[in-house]
C-alpha cells in the first residue's frame, strides 16, 4: 500500500468508484485502509460494487435456495464465509446451517473407544472445536495426549478395573485398557466376565 501524503478528496474516490473499482482496490491505489474507503463511499451515498470475483447476490441466493450452507457456498465460490454470511443476511435469506445435536452419550461412546477430537468430530459431523468444548465441559483429558502409565499401573495393581481407572483419571476407557493390557495381561474386560471362561 503506497504511503498517503495528504487527505484524499472525495472526488478522487468517486472517480475510481465510477470506473468500477471495489473498496479494497480503491484503498490499495490511494494508500488508504479498505474500511476508510468504505466509510467515505457510504457518506457519499454510494452502494458497494459487486466484488471483481464475479460473485453476484443472485448466485448466492440460488445456492442458498439449493440448501447450501454459507461455508459450502464460500468454498464453492472461493470467497470468505463471512462475505457469504453478510451478503446472504443483507438479502434477508435464512441460513441453512443446522446445528448438529449430539448427546453426551454419543460423544462419550466414541471418546471411550479412543477417538481423538478430530476423529470424533468427523464421525459425528461437527467441528473439532465443538468436540473439544464438550470434552472440556465434561472434564475429560484429550485422547491425543499421552497418558500417565505409572498412575494407571498403580491403580490397576490396587485392584481397580480399567473402567474405574478411566473414570478416576478422566481418560478414555480405551487408553486405560491399552495400558492395562500391557501391564496386567490377565485383567479381563467386563464382556469376558460370565462367559464361562473358567
Amino acid at each position: 500500500m503506497p504511503k498517503r501524503t495528504g487527505k484524499i478528496a472525495d472526488k478522487t474516490i468517486l472517480e475510481l468508484y465510477r470506473k468500477g473499482f471495489t473498496d479494497r482496490e480503491i484503498a490499495e491505489r490511494l494508500g488508504m485502509s479498505p474500511s476508510a474507503v468504505n466509510y467515505r463511499r457510504g457518506k457519499l451515498g454510494l452502494p458497494s460494487h459487486v466484488p471483481q470475483d464475479g460473485t453476484t447476490d443472485e448466485l448466492i441466493r440460488a445456492l442458498n435456495a439449493d440448501g447450501m450452507t454459507d461455508r459450502d457456498i464460500a468454498a464453492r465460490l472461493g470467497i470468505s464465509q463471512s462475505s457469504v454470511n453478510y451478503r446472504r443476511a443483507r438479502q434477508g435469506l435464512a441460513s441453512n446451517f443446522i446445528r448438529s445435536v449430539i448427546s453426551d452419550d454419543d460423544f462419550l461412546d466414541l471418546y471411550h473407544q479412543g477417538f481423538t477430537d478430530k476423529e470424533a468430530a468427523a464421525a459425528l459431523g461437527v467441528t473439532p472445536a465443538a468436540i473439544n468444548y464438550r470434552r472440556d465441559r465434561l472434564g475429560l483429558a484429550s485422547n491425543s495426549k499421552p497418558v500417565d502409565t505409572d498412575e494407571i499401573a498403580t491403580l490397576a495393581y490396587a485392584g481397580h478395573t480399567p473402567e474405574a481407572i478411566a473414570d478416576i483419571l478422566r481418560i478414555s476407557r480405551a487408553a486405560a485398557w491399552q495400558v492395562c493390557d500391557v501391564l496386567i495381561p490377565h485383567v479381563r474386560r467386563d464382556t469376558d466376565i460370565g462367559q464361562g471362561t473358567g
